[in-house]
């Protein structure tokens, strides 16, 4: 399903602030030697997260499914000035290219890249998270959520992504499509949680351009009474 033309999703591009230089080179070498190069945020995408880290001035954010790490380094624009920025990964693979782009970042000294099973790195890895970006396996997202959601403060940010999957929540789903069938599940366990408010953003993507852009959910645990 497509969202925005080409030539629409180029006009967003081309009026969208510019990715600072290094991270052209991360992207372009992500295309060359990683498998799924699909799977990197790109540069709309991050400017968005860019902007809500800014707004939250967060002190605690985790990330899960780094990937490459591109999306880390517009995350943590907003990270105060003794937070900490927390990524997992579980392609070990992966370690080099993360941390060979990470150590350009003048905010590196506050990133700490944690490889593994992001299920079991996340029982013991607990923290008063102020921002929480979701972008792993959709078949953990459930559980991921539901370890997470309980140790944020009132007004945090979650942001998930992809979770119109393509569209393909509004689709019938085949009975072997777990991934659809695991973002269907997450979607209406969220949308009936009592404790978080949540939104939708979706609109900027293409099927044809080099870096699908988000389609995210918003979520803000409120402050119960």
């Amino acid at each position: 399903m497509e969202f925005l033309s080409d030539d629409l999703h180029n006009y967003i591009s081309k009026h969208t602030t510019e990715a600072p230089k290094f991270l052209n080179e991360l992207e372009r070498e992500t295309w060359v030697k990683v498998v799924m190069p699909r799977m990197l945020s790109g540069h709309v995408q991050g400017q968005i997260l860019k902007m809500f880290s800014c707004m939250a001035k967060p002190k605690y954010i985790l990330e899960v499914g780094t990937f490459t790490g591109y999306a880390s380094h517009y995350l943590v624009e907003g990270l105060a000035a003794d937070g900490e920025f927390h990524a997992v990964e579980i392609n070990e693979e992966l370690k080099s290219i993360i941390l060979k782009y990470w150590q350009k970042n003048p905010r590196f000294e506050q990133m700490k890249l944690h490889l593994g099973s992001a299920g079991d790195i996340l029982k013991v890895l607990q923290r008063p998270w102020d921002f929480i970006f979701l972008d792993a396996d959709k078949r953990g997202l459930l559980d991921y959520y539901e370890l997470l959601v309980p140790q944020m403060p009132s007004g945090g940010i979650m942001l998930v992504d992809n979770i119109l999957w393509s569209g393909k929540v509004v689709e019938p789903v085949a009975p072997n499509d777990k991934d659809t069938k695991a973002i269907l599940a997450l979607n209406a366990h969220i949308a009936n949680h009592p404790i978080v408010a949540q939104l939708i953003l979706s609109s900027i993507v293409s099927a044809h351009v080099s870096t699908p852009v988000t389609i995210l959910l918003l979520l803000c645990p409120l402050l119960l009474f």
